[in-house]
């Protein structure tokens, strides 16, 4: 299932659409490069953490509260055990940095 997830960044009015994904489906796990991003979607506030075990690819994680507001952004590398955040959040998304998304990374993650 997909879904539209609709947040403000710098500025910036970002719409991602992206696969709803539950804790079984591994989101971005044994998936290439060129695949969609992923959603999670809780109910309550949550300290889930994410893994990239068997991603082999990096990949921008972002973490929203009840009403879409950023609460952080992380790029991933391939192969990191646990990535989380001490804050409680809603939602994560973690969007494939590839050539489809390279706007949306380049506001996610402007260089340093």
């Amino acid at each position: 299932m997909l879904k539209k997830v609709y947040f403000n960044f710098r500025g910036k009015n970002l719409k991602i659409v992206a696969k709803l994904c539950s804790f079984f489906s591994l989101g971005l796990i044994l998936k290439t490069r060129n695949t969609m991003p992923c959603i999670f979607e809780f109910k309550r506030p949550t300290s889930f953490k994410i893994s990239s075990l068997f991603v082999f690819f990096p990949f921008v994680a972002v973490w929203l509260d009840g009403k879409n507001k950023v609460i952080e952004i992380k790029k991933v590398r391939p192969f990191t055990f646990s990535i989380g955040l001490k804050k409680p959040f809603y939602k994560i998304i973690e969007i494939p940095i590839n050539p489809k998304y390279k706007n949306k990374v380049k506001v996610l993650l402007p260089r340093r």
